[in-house]
C-alpha cells in the first residue's frame, strides 16, 4: 500500500534530545511493542470493538439497500451526531468533488446532494428543510443506542414533513435508520413504519464506524467504491498485524506521539494537512483522539487525566497562519503532516505577466507543486526550530488510500491507549452530558440527575 510515515524528525538526530527523542528511548519502548501487541490483539479477538473487523464485513444486506436507493432521490438529509457524523464528513470530504452539494444532476451521477444535521440547531434544520423537496428527499438516521435526543427530536420533525409534503406512506421508503437493529427508539420508529434497519453493533462506537454501515451507506450513495475503501483498510490491517514498532506504521505513529507527550511535554497533537480532501480526514481524527484518549481514569480505576489536546490546520492556510504559532510559539506540540503524492488534478499558472518582475517567477508554477514547496518548506521551518514531527504521506487519494488512512489512525489510537493504560472505546464524560440533557427532559429514571441539574441552575452568577 502506498501509505509511507516519516518520523525523521521526531528523534534527536534530527532536532536535538532537548525535544526530540533518543535512540535508547525508542529502543525501550519498541522492545515492549510485542506485548502491548498481544493486548491490542486480545481487545480484537474478544470483541472489545467491532472496528478491527469492518475491513471484512459481509457487505450484501448493505448493498441491496444501496441498490434500491442509488439516482433514486435528489437530496439526502443525514441526521447523525458526534464521532457519526465527524467518520461521513470525512470520508465524503476525501473522496467527493469539492463542490458535490452544488451540482447538477448529472454531473453528481444520479448522486443526491447531502446534507448533514450534527448539532441541534433550528435554523441549520430549517436551513435545510428549505433547499428539498420532501418529494424527492431520503432521510438517514444514525444512532447506535437509537435514543440519542438530538437524533430523536430532528428525525421526528423530519419525518412530520415526509408524511405532510409526500404523504402518509412515504416513510417507508424515504427514511433509513442506522442503529442497534434489536433496542432503542430509531429501531422501534423503523419497526413501526417498516422503514429499512441497518444494523451498528452494540460494540461499534459512532467514531470508529466511517467504514461501518453508518459511513458506508452515505459514501455508497454518494457512488465513493465502498469496497476498495474496506479493501484499503484491510490492506493496512494486515500490513500492521505484528508487534514490530519499526516495520507498522500505525504502531510507530502512535509511539513517537505517546513518548513525545511523556517524555518531552508536548500534550498538543497538530495535524497539518496539504489537501483540502485529507483536511476532512483530520477534522474526524481530532474528534477520533479527543474522546478515545481524553479519560480521567485508567482501566484500574486510578484517577490519570490523560489525553492530548488535538489541533488542526490547512496546508498553505497554515503557513499563512498557525504556523506562526507552530514554529516561533511554545514547545508543547507535536506536528503530524499528512500529504499525497498526486492530487488528481493539474492547475498551472500561465506566463501572462512573464515581463512583470514580481510575477515571473510564479510563470509555470503547478498548484500541486506548490503545495508540496510549502509542505517542504513547513517541515524545514518547524525543524530548524527544534520542534518534533512527523509525515504519512499518501501516494494518492482515493478510495482504497482512504481506507488505509482512517484504519491506521484508528489503530494508532488503540495502541495509544494501551500505552495510557485507557480504553479507548468508552466515553463516560460524554454519556454524563446525555444522561444530562435526558433529565433535563424529564426523561424517567434520571431524576437524582435532575436534582443536581436544577441546583447547578439556581447558583448566582457574576455577569458584566
Amino acid at each position: 500500500m502506498g501509505i509511507t510515515l516519516d518520523f525523521t524528525n521526531c528523534l534527536a538526530e534530527s532536532i536535538g534530545a532537548t525535544h526530540g527523542l533518543t535512540k535508547p528511548e525508542i529502543d525501550t519502548l519498541v522492545a515492549k511493542f510485542p506485548k502491548h501487541h498481544e493486548n491490542v490483539d486480545e481487545l480484537r479477538t474478544t470483541g472489545q470493538s467491532a472496528f478491527f473487523d469492518l475491513p471484512y464485513q459481509d457487505q450484501t444486506a448493505l448493498k441491496a439497500l444501496l441498490k434500491k436507493h442509488q439516482g433514486k432521490w435528489e437530496d439526502l438529509i443525514v441526521v447523525a451526531l458526534g464521532g457519526a457524523a465527524a467518520g461521513i464528513r470525512g470520508v465524503l470530504g476525501a473522496l467527493t468533488h469539492h463542490a458535490f452539494p452544488v451540482l447538477a444532476g448529472k454531473a453528481r451521477k444520479g448522486a443526491p446532494r447531502v446534507h448533514i444535521i450534527d448539532n441541534a440547531d433550528p435554523a441549520l434544520i430549517t436551513d435545510i428543510a428549505d433547499v428539498v423537496d420532501p418529494k424527492t428527499t431520503l432521510v438517514y438516521s444514525v444512532s447506535r443506542s437509537g435514543s440519542t435526543t438530538e437524533v430523536l427530536a430532528i428525525t421526528l420533525w423530519l419525518m412530520e414533513l415526509l408524511k405532510k409534503k409526500a404523504g402518509k406512506t412515504a416513510l417507508t421508503n424515504q427514511l433509513v435508520v442506522a442503529t442497534d437493529s434489536e433496542h432503542g427508539g430509531l429501531a422501534e420508529i423503523a419497526r413501526q413504519e417498516k422503514c429499512a434497519i441497518l444494523p451498528i453493533p452494540a460494540n461499534l462506537g459512532g467514531r470508529y464506524a466511517a467504514l461501518g454501515n453508518p459511513g458506508l451507506f452515505v459514501a455508497g450513495m454518494c457512488g465513493i467504491d465502498i469496497t476498495a475503501l474496506l479493501a484499503g483498510a484491510a490492506d493496512m490491517d494486515q500490513r500492521c498485524r505484528h508487534g514490530n514498532a519499526f516495520k507498522n506504521p500505525a504502531y510507530m505513529h502512535s509511539l513517537v506521539h505517546y513518548l513525545l507527550t511523556r517524555k518531552r511535554r508536548k500534550t498538543i497533537h497538530e495535524t497539518i494537512a496539504f489537501s483540502n480532501r485529507l483536511f476532512s480526514v483530520t477534522e474526524w481524527y481530532a474528534h477520533l483522539c479527543s474522546v478515545s484518549l481524553g479519560k480521567m481514569l485508567n482501566r484500574k480505576g486510578k484517577a490519570v487525566h490523560v489525553g492530548p489536546a488535538p489541533m488542526i490546520a490547512l496546508g498553505s492556510a497554515a503557513l499563512h497562519g498557525s504556523m506562526q504559532l507552530s514554529a516561533e510559539g511554545p514547545f508543547d506540540k507535536v506536528i503530524t503532516f499528512i500529504t499525497a503524492r498526486d492530487h488528481g488534478a493539474t492547475v498551472t499558472a500561465p506566463d501572462s505577466y512573464a515581463k512583470v518582475d514580481s510575477v515571473a517567477f510564479v510563470s509555470g508554477a503547478e498548484c500541486g507543486a506548490l503545495l508540496h514547496h510549502g509542505f517542504i518548506a513547513a517541515e524545514q521551518s518547524i525543524t530548524a526550530s527544534g520542534r518534533p514531527n512527523c509525515t504519512i504521506i499518501l501516494d494518492t487519494i482515493d478510495p482504497h488510500h482512504i481506507g488505509g488512512l482512517i484504519y491506521l489512525l484508528q489503530l494508532s489510537i488503540v495502541m495509544s491507549a494501551e500505552l495510557y493504560g485507557i480504553d479507548p472505546f468508552d466515553q463516560p464524560g460524554i454519556e454524563h452530558n446525555k444522561h444530562a440533557v435526558f433529565a433535563l427532559l424529564g426523561r424517567p429514571g434520571f431524576e437524582d440527575l435532575a436534582k443536581k441539574l436544577a441546583e447547578h441552575k439556581q447558583q448566582p452568577r457574576r455577569t458584566c
